[in-house]
C-alpha cells in the first residue's frame, strides 16, 4: 500500500508542476466563473424599464397609480405627466411605449400590450375611486373597499421543472469534459513513460498493477479535486448573485454527481491506460484511444436525452446501463425523474462493470506495459504474447 501511496503521490506532484495543467485549470475556473455569472449578467445587461406618458386632468393620480401597479407586477417603469399632444407625438416618434392622451385614450407602439395593459389597470383604478368618491363615500370608505388583499402565488412546477433540466444538462456537459480530459492524461501518461523508457526504470522496483493502481489514484485525485473546485465555485457563484435559481433538492443530487463521477473516472480512465499500453508513440494515441472516445460520445449524447427527456422508458434504460449510467444517471437525478430504486440499481451495475474492466485492464497492462516497437494487439496482450520487435 505504501508503494501505491508513493506512485500516486508522484503522479500527483508530476502534474502539478506542469505549466500546462496549472494553465488549464486556471482557464477552467474563468470559464466555469463567467459560466456561472452568465445569466446574472445578461439579466443586468437587458433593461426592461419601459416609459409611459400620462395627461389630462387626473395626470398626476394616474401616475400614482402607474407606479403602484407596476411595482404590483414587478415592472421597472419611467412615468411622464406631459400634456396631450406631447404625450401623442412621443409615443408616435418611437420614444415612449405607450400613453394616455387626455382622458380619452390610450395610444401605443404597435404590439406593446405590457405598457398598455398597465395604463389600462391604472385608469381603472384612478376611474373607480373617482366613481366611489361621487357616490358620497369618503375617502377612508373608498380606501377600505379598495383595500383588498393580494391573491397568494403559487408557482406551477414547470418552472422548476425547467431550471432542474438546465442543470442536469450542465451536468452532462461537465462530466463528459472533465471525464475526457483526464482519460487523455491518463493515456499520454503512459505511453510518455514508455517512450522514455521511465516505465522500465519503474517496473524494476514496482509491479505493474502497483503502477497502474497508482497511476489512477493519482490522476483521480486531482481530477476529483478539478471537479470539486470547479463545482464549488459555479455553485458558490449561483447562490449567492442569484444568476440562476436551483432548487434546494438539487444541491444534494450535485454532490452526489461527484461520486458518479468517481465511478466514471475508475472506468474510463482504466480503459484508457490499457489501451494506451498498447503504443508506444504519441502519435498513435489518438488512434487506440477512439474506442474510449466513441464510448464516451456516445454516453454524452445519450445522456443529453436522459437530461431533457428523463421520464421516458429510453432515458431510464440508458440511465442503467453502465457506462453510460456514470454521467446518465446524475442527469435524470437532477430532474428529479430518477427513484431510490433505479439509482441504486444504477450504482450496483457500474460498481459491478468498474471492477471487471479494472481486471481486464490491468491483464492487458500488465503484458503490454513493457512491450516496445509496433503496436501491440489486444488478443496478443491478452493472451501474453507481448515481444520487443527489433528497432
Amino acid at each position: 500500500m505504501t508503494t501505491i501511496r508513493l506512485i500516486a503521490g508522484r503522479e500527483i506532484t508530476t502534474r502539478w508542476q506542469q505549466k500546462g495543467f496549472r494553465i488549464g485549470l486556471a482557464v477552467a475556473v474563468v470559464i466555469v466563473a463567467l459560466g456561472a455569472l452568465a445569466p446574472r449578467l445578461v439579466k443586468g445587461l437587458g433593461d426592461n424599464t419601459i416609459t409611459v406618458g400620462v395627461s389630462g386632468t387626473n395626470a398626476t393620480a394616474l401616475a400614482s397609480a402607474v407606479n403602484q401597479a407596476a411595482s404590483a407586477q414587478n415592472q421597472k417603469v419611467n412615468v411622464v405627466v406631459t400634456s396631450p399632444a406631447d404625450a401623442m407625438s412621443k409615443v408616435e416618434k418611437g420614444a415612449w411605449e405607450a400613453a394616455i392622451v387626455g382622458d380619452t385614450k390610450i395610444v401605443a407602439k404597435e404590439g406593446n400590450s405590457s405598457a398598455v395593459a398597465l395604463l389600462q389597470v391604472s385608469h381603472k383604478s384612478v376611474d373607480t375611486v373617482q366613481r366611489l368618491a361621487q357616490a358620497g363615500l369618503t375617502n377612508s370608505q373608498v380606501q377600505e373597499i379598495l383595500a383588498s388583499a393580494p391573491l397568494p402565488v403559487t408557482a406551477t412546477r414547470s418552472a422548476e421543472n425547467t431550471q432542474r433540466r438546465v442543470i442536469a444538462s450542465v451536468t452532462v456537459v461537465f462530466l463528459f469534459t472533465q471525464l475526457i480530459a483526464f482519460c487523455t492524461w491518463m493515456a499520454t501518461g503512459v505511453v510518455e513513460e514508455k517512450s522514455t523508457r521511465v516505465v522500465e526504470l519503474l517496473l524494476s522496483a514496482v509491479r505493474p498493477l502497483q503502477l497502474l493502481t497508482g497511476k489512477l489514484l493519482g490522476i483521480g485525485a486531482l481530477a476529483m479535486f478539478q471537479v470539486a473546485l470547479l463545482g464549488g465555485i459555479a455553485l458558490t457563484i449561483v447562490s449567492t448573485t442569484g444568476s440562476l435559481d436551483v432548487p434546494v433538492a438539487v444541491y444534494a443530487t450535485i454532490g452526489t454527481s461527484f461520486l458518479w463521477f468517481v465511478l466514471g473516472f475508475a472506468f474510463f480512465a482504466s480503459l484508457s491506460a490499457a489501451l494506451a499500453s498498447l503504443v508506444s508513440r504519441q502519435e498513435e494515441v489518438s488512434g487506440v484511444m477512439s474506442p474510449v472516445t466513441s464510448l464516451l460520445l456516445v454516453s454524452y449524447l445519450g445522456s443529453l436525452y436522459a437530461a431533457n427527456a428523463p421520464n421516458t422508458s429510453l432515458s431510464r434504460l440508458l440511465s442503467l446501463i453502465p457506462p453510460i449510467s456514470a454521467i446518465a444517471m446524475p442527469a435524470r437525478m437532477a430532474s428529479g425523474q430518477a427513484s431510490g430504486a433505479e439509482v441504486v440499481l444504477a450504482a450496483a451495475l457500474m460498481i459491478g462493470a468498474t471492477v471487471a474492466i479494472l481486471a481486464i485492464a490491468a491483464r492487458i497492462y500488465r503484458v503490454a506495459i513493457l512491450h516496445s516497437g509496433s503496436r501491440l494487439t489486444l488478443r496478443r496482450a491478452w493472451h501474453g504474447e507481448a515481444v520487443a520487435d527489433t528497432i
